[in-house]
């Protein structure tokens, strides 16, 4: 299947590229970053809370599935909890699978072609897909440009310990349900290596959207 086949129109219109990155690397970071700097970003992780919300298809799915376990007090999908029941569980995560990607898919071409419809001249003829998982659910191939943020173990378990509290054998498992980097970086075709400071960061940020920009308006004139 070619690119048009899966986004319609906006194949022939604009350059979209795939953000990616593994728990604690930084790919937030780079992807607020973007934003300020003028970049039109899809995140996956919104749209998954959208496609999640009470009384959506998939919310009614995903609680027949897996029990009333999966809600907080408000009565929406608790990810923290619904994550800790697919985690160690190869069949229940791709049973989460299949009830949420396809629409999350559907969302996101959706969001994609609205984007390429509305382009004005001066605009920048790209859109940045914010998603963690595109190298571990094998849709690589989907995408124009993949940028992938990069951080050594050692540092992004650190981050881990320090910015969301969990024990090192809870990060380091969490680490490790993940694909690696090298894998990742079969796919990249630009690497962000975020080991360093945010001002490090942002500054090699900036070098990549340049370069999507320049890919973009090359592409499309």
């Amino acid at each position: 299947m070619n690119r048009s086949e899966i986004w319609g129109p906006a194949a022939e219109k604009i350059l979209i590229v795939g953000l990616t990155g593994g728990i604690a690397s930084g790919k937030t970071e780079v992807a607020d970053e973007l934003v300020r700097l003028g970049a039109t970003v899809t995140d996956a992780d919104e749209v998954t809370r959208q496609v999640n919300m009470p009384g959506t298809p998939t919310y009614k799915a995903l609680l027949e599935q897996f029990g009333g376990g999966i809600l907080d007090e408000e009565g929406t999908i608790d990810r923290i909890a619904l994550s800790r029941i697919v985690f160690s569980d190869e069949s229940k995560r791709k049973l989460l699978n299949s009830i949420t990607h396809p629409e999350i898919f559907r969302t996101i071409i959706e969001d994609v072609n609205r984007y390429a419809d509305g382009l004005r001249p001066g605009d920048v003829p790209a859109v940045v897909i914010d998603a963690a998982l595109i190298v571990d659910v094998g849709v690589s191939s989907m995408f124009d440009l993949i940028v992938l943020v990069a951080a050594d173990e050692d540092v992004r378990l650190s981050r881990l310990l320090e910015m969301r509290g969990m024990s090192v054998e809870e990060g380091r498992a969490r680490i490790a349900s993940q694909v690696p980097d090298a894998t990742r970086l079969k796919s990249a075709h630009f690497v962000i290596k975020n080991n360093g400071t945010i001002e490090q960061l942002r500054s090699k940020v900036a070098e990549a959207w340049k370069e999507i920009e320049r890919r973009s308006r090359e592409l499309h004139p």
